[in-house]
């Protein structure tokens, strides 16, 4: 099922898009670009994840499921499943054992467990970060 163009997200020419649906969802600051990882997966113009993965390990980081807000809630649902599973065959290709994803969202838990059929591990989670170089005093857009 490919409902739109589902292709490996390019940084350089998708981090303008990426950056314009943090501004629609009103967050603060964009994810800085050099924050996300080299590996990802874009529904154009729909929704977008990011894989994080290192090659001493099998297991994968899947960094959000970030959308463009303006998009039919039905046509949204389809395009997030259509993503993951262009990062679980991304996954698949890099021999990855696991993907491993967080989210604070009610309806990513939904999606993620009704539809997806990932497995939940934790209900009450605390995050944290540190600034190494105090570069970025606004945290937006990782925080609640």
């Amino acid at each position: 099922m490919t409902l739109k163009s589902r292709r490996r997200w390019q940084l350089n020419q998708d981090y303008p898009t990426l950056k314009q649906w943090f501004k629609d969802h009103q967050w603060e600051s964009p994810i800085p670009k050099d924050i996300l990882p080299e590996l990802g997966i874009i529904i154009d113009n729909i929704c977008a994840a990011g894989l994080y993965t290192d090659k001493s390990s099998t297991l994968g980081y899947m960094y959000g499921i970030f959308s463009n807000p303006n998009i039919p809630k039905l046509t949204l649902f389809k395009s997030m499943k259509e993503c993951f599973e262009g990062i679980k065959e991304l996954a698949k290709e890099l021999n990855l054992k696991y993907i491993y994803t967080v989210t604070g969202e009610n309806a990513l838990h939904k999606l993620y467990e009704k539809h997806l059929h990932l497995t939940k591990l934790e209900t009450a989670i605390q995050s944290y970060i540190i600034d190494l170089n105090n570069t970025n005093k606004n945290l937006d857009w990782i925080s609640e």
